[in-house]
C-alpha cells in the first residue's frame, strides 16, 4: 500500500536525543595508554590534557634557534661595512704608496736618462768643436798658404815668439811629447819648457839640447780614439835646436797632417 505524505517520520520533540547519532566504532582490542582505556581519552584534539600533549608533541629540532649561542658570531651590517671600508682603505693606501714609488722611480730614471743624454751631447759637441781643424791647428787646414809664415807670441812665460809653418815637420828627436788641445797650446808648452829649463838647470841653460826651439803638432791625434788606434804618445812634440826654416821637412800626403812652429830667434 502506498504511503501518504503524512506517513513520513517526524522530529521527536519529547526527547533529548540528537537528531542524528553515530555510535563509536568498536575496536578489535582495547587501547591502553598509561593504564587507561581509549574511552577515557578526550576526543577533542585541542584538549590541554596530558594525554594529548604526549601524543601530539613533535620532536625538538636539532637546529639552533636564531637566538642560540651556537649560531656563528656574524658581524652586524654596520660592522661589516666598517671592516669592508677599512680593507678598501688599506688596499687603496698600499696602491697609492706603490703608485708614488713607481712614479718617483720613473721620474728618476727619466731624469738620469735625460741628464746622461745632455752630458753626452755636450761631450760630443765639445769634442766636435775641439776636433774642428780651423780651431785646433791655428787655421792651417783651412788656409795653409795664408797661415804659413805668420807669427805667434805666447801669452805666458818669457812671451817668446814663434813662426808657424803649415804642413811641415820640425827636425831633431823630441825632448818630450804629450797631448794638448790646440796648436797654440803646443807652442805655449815649448815656451814653458825653455823658461823652466834655464831656472832649473842653469849650467846647461845655454845648450840648445836642453831648450825647446820648435814644435811639431799633429791635429788628428787630438782625438784620443784616433791616437790610441796608432799608439801615439801624444799630439805635441817639443823639439830642441837648432831649428831653421830651411831644415823643415814635409810629411807625406798619405799620412796625418803635421804643422811646425820654430822660435823666431832661431
Amino acid at each position: 500500500m502506498a504511503q501518504k505524505w503524512n506517513d513520513a517520520p517526524e522530529v521527536a520533540t519529547h526527547t533529548n536525543l540528537p537528531e542524528v547519532y553515530f555510535p563509536a566504532p568498536a575496536l578489535a582490542a582495547p587501547y591502553h595508554a598509561h593504564g587507561e582505556s581509549l574511552g577515557s581519552i578526550p576526543l577533542n584534539p585541542f584538549s590541554q590534557s596530558k594525554h594529548m600533549t604526549t601524543l601530539i608533541e613533535s620532536p625538538k629540532s636539532f637546529y639552533p634557534s636564531p637566538n642560540s649561542i651556537q649560531n656563528y658570531d656574524l658581524p652586524s651590517t654596520e660592522q661589516h661595512q666598517r671592516q669592508t671600508s677599512r680593507r678598501i682603505c688599506r688596499c687603496s693606501f698600499i696602491v697609492l704608496v706603490l703608485s708614488v714609488l713607481v712614479t718617483a722611480l720613473s721620474i728618476t730614471v727619466i731624469g738620469l736618462a735625460a741628464g746622461t743624454g745632455v752630458e753626452t751631447n755636450r761631450a760630443n759637441n765639445a769634442e766636435s768643436k775641439l776636433a774642428s781643424q780651423p780651431i785646433i791647428d791655428h787655421g792651417c787646414s783651412k788656409n795653409p798658404d795664408s797661415v804659413t809664415g805668420t807669427q805667434y807670441t805666447s801669452d805666458f812665460y818669457d812671451r817668446s815668439t814663434f813662426k808657424i809653418f803649415c804642413n811641415s815637420d820640425a827636425p831633431n828627436p823630441p825632448l818630450q811629447s804629450f797631448f794638448v788641445g790646440t796648436f797654440d797650446d803646443c807652442i805655449d808648452a815649448c815656451a814653458s819648457y825653455s823658461a823652466y829649463t834655464s831656472g832649473n838647470f842653469p849650467d846647461v841653460s845655454s845648450s840648445s839640447n836642453f831648450t825647446c826651439s820648435g814644435v811639431s803638432f799633429i791635429p788628428d791625434w787630438t782625438n784620443r780614439t784616433t791616437a790610441l788606434s796608432v799608439n801615439a804618445p801624444g799630439n805635441c812634440y817639443l823639439k830642441p835646436g837648432p831649428q831653421k826654416s830651411t831644415g823643415l821637412t814635409h810629411p807625406s800626403a798619405e799620412g796625418p797632417a803635421v804643422h811646425a812652429a820654430i822660435i823666431s830667434s832661431s
